[in-house]
């Protein structure tokens, strides 16, 4: 069965340098979104605060709804031509989004209609987008190319934050003219849709993939995550990071650009755009040196702390300072968010059964997603009633509660690395 594979003779460009590539043009376009779609609803048509955070809900509750399902289409889907059909998708809608922004037409109700729309589309996509590196590194092995599992990994991180910076310095230009970058960021996806082509993978086969053993692995996958003892609190972390870390993020960001900056919608973009490229270009710091150093002995701790330090900085977003004050504040909240990804991604990848990492990494990502819209609402609503700066209170305390509570009462904080199997 192997034997043709093995005797294709090796393309100049790797599959796996097309992988990559791929990624790089999703995720550039994702960094664009970053700025363009609040940029759309806080500056463009000026949306209450309430209106922002629901925006906002609207693009990341599909990607609750369907994440599961994005993961059952992994296991039964041919992935290069099913990330075609998705991202040529989410590249028309686009595309429709700069047409309608290009001609004054852009109204609340498009605007969500393009975020559920986009967000379904996200949700399908990304296990099958992460699914597919597996099978990308079999079949580069297979003609003497060889990369470890954790290179190929590490590597498509970097990748994903660095185009997203990108995008995001591209972004911040857009200004009152929104519309040709939002054009730029369909051409991206387009052109994402293309290279999904040249993944080599035929489509799965066999009893494993139907649907009924598939519903059967994940409600497997879901009793192990709970009766874990370190996997149970992490899938809480993911929750409440999505409640008090995504929504604030989410929602804050713009709302105090637009009201305690204020400037034309080109300023207003720019700032935007400069915090979200901090914060990202200081977690990437922060996820780097943590790669070259030595493992640390209590990932628990070190995870706890981030949140921490995270919920203090959400604390010094109610206070009125000079907006290079506020981008500083950014930063430390980016590396220590850097530290709690990395973290985050150890514990989950070391207390689990190797039997189940797959389920419960879909289930992690699951919590991490369902927090985040109800997370945005909250934050947009309490931002109409006392503020965008007080607001910002609200999810400090419930992040410095949520830590306080996940070192006392669970067992994260004496974790030392080591698989915690209890089946």
């Amino acid at each position: 069965m192997d034997k043709p594979v093995q005797m294709r003779p090796a393309s100049k460009v790797s599959e796996l340098a097309l992988y990559y590539l791929l990624v790089g043009l999703y995720f550039f376009a994702f960094g664009m979104q970053w700025v363009l779609y609040p940029s759309l609803a806080a500056f463009v048509l000026e949306a209450t605060p309430s209106g922002v955070g629901l925006a906002q809900s609207a693009l990341s509750a599909p990607m609750f709804c369907f994440l599961l399902f994005g993961g059952l289409l992994a296991e039964r889907g041919k992935p290069g031509l099913r990330l075609a059909q998705l991202h040529l998708v989410f590249a028309a809608a686009t595309a429709a989004l700069a047409l309608t922004v290009a001609n004054g037409a852009l109204s609340y109700a498009t605007l969500i209609a393009y975020a559920i729309t986009v967000g379904s589309c996200a949700a399908f996509a990304m296990p099958v987008r992460d699914a597919a590196l597996n099978g990308v590194l079999e079949r580069e092995a297979a003609l003497g190319r060889v990369t470890p599992i954790a290179t190929a990994a590490a590597m498509a991180t970097a990748v994903q934050i660095g185009a997203q910076i990108a995008g995001i310095l591209v972004a911040r230009s857009a200004g009152a003219a929104p519309a040709p970058y939002i054009a730029l960021q369909a051409l991206a996806l387009a052109l994402t849709a293309l290279v999904s082509l040249t993944l080599r993978a035929p489509k799965p086969q066999g009893e494993r993939h139907t649907i009924a053993t598939a519903l059967r692995d994940l409600r497997e996958g879901l009793a192990y995550s709970f009766k874990n003892p370190v996997m149970s609190p992490m899938l809480i972390s993911a929750a409440y990071l999505g409640v008090f870390v995504i929504g604030a993020f989410q929602v804050l960001f713009p709302l105090i650009v637009r009201d305690s900056y204020g400037g034309t919608e080109a300023e207003q973009a720019s700032r935007l755009g400069i915090l979200l490229a901090a914060f990202w270009g200081a977690c990437f710091i922060s996820a780097l040196a943590l790669s070259r150093v030595k493992p640390l002995r209590r990932p628990g701790r070190a995870l706890v702390a981030s949140h921490l330090t995270g919920a203090v900085a959400l604390f010094a977003f109610a206070i009125e300072t000079p907006f290079y004050w506020f981008l500083g504040v950014v930063v430390i909240w980016g590396l220590v968010a850097g530290v709690a990804i990395s973290m985050s991604r150890t514990i989950v990848q070391s207390a689990a059964s190797p039997a189940f990492l797959g389920r419960v990494l879909a289930v992690y990502s699951m919590g991490f997603m369902g927090g985040a819209p109800l997370g945005s609402a909250m934050v947009g609503f309490a931002a109409h009633e006392v503020g965008a700066r007080a607001s910002a209170l609200l999810p400090a305390t419930g992040l410095g509660l949520a830590a306080l509570a996940l070192a006392l009462v669970t067992p994260l904080w004496r974790y030392n690395g080591e698989t915690t199997d209890n089946q």
